[in-house]
């Protein structure tokens, strides 16, 4: 899914039709020179034309999706490859790994060494870095899947969930937007989106 595609659905759910003001920061160039690498095309886009200049928070079941800023973007990522108690870095975290934002501290990542295994999301505090889930096949997929996401859990029903006998469900005015449209834009990571809901 290409950026223009997942910003034309976007637009006709979003209110004011995007949910970030994009950054136009032509930041490409400055971290191909900090990851001592070529970066893939879409990645290239994202960062020079879309990023945004503000952090962007997503509603999520749980904690919240961070979309990083542009400043906050690099090849040197606290907590996950650098200590910035002994200002060291951090030897496990692996040199491709392009940090996009994270969930609860779980990185939300590309990996440069495959580009095409898509959007990540590991698991933080599992003593490696290899245990996580593809989340989507492109950035532009990954930016529709969350906005959808938030869309489904702040705009409809003020009890988004119902946890009961039943199971732990999305409300179904919020359900019966999300879970058709999921599985078309999100595909074979459908579940990595919907998992979290009985119903979906």
């Amino acid at each position: 899914m290409t950026f223009d595609e997942a910003f034309t659905e976007i637009h006709g759910f979003w209110p004011g039709g995007q949910p970030f003001a994009f950054g136009h920061g032509k930041a490409a160039g400055r971290l191909a020179a900090e990851f001592d690498q070529p970066l893939p095309e879409e990645l290239r886009t994202y960062l020079d034309v879309i990023a945004p200049t503000e952090e962007v928070s997503f509603t999520t079941v749980g904690n919240p999706l961070y979309l990083y800023s542009l400043d906050r973007l690099g090849v040197r990522q606290p907590g996950y490859n650098w200590n910035t108690v002994t200002n060291m870095p951090i030897e496990d975290w692996p040199a491709g790994f392009f940090l996009l934002g994270d969930e609860g501290e779980d990185p939300v990542l590309l990996d440069l060494s495959q580009p095409e295994s898509g959007i990540q999301k590991l698991w933080h505090g599992q003593g490696d870095w290899e245990t996580g889930e593809k989340i989507a096949d492109t950035l532009g997929q990954f930016l529709l899947c969350s906005a959808a996401l938030h869309h489904a859990l702040t705009a409809f029903e003020p009890d988004r969930i119902i946890d009961d006998e039943r199971g732990f469900n999305l409300a179904p005015r919020a359900a019966a937007w999300l879970f058709p449209r999921m599985k078309a834009w999100a595909g074979p990571q459908y579940s990595a989106w919907c998992s979290a809901f009985d119903n979906a």
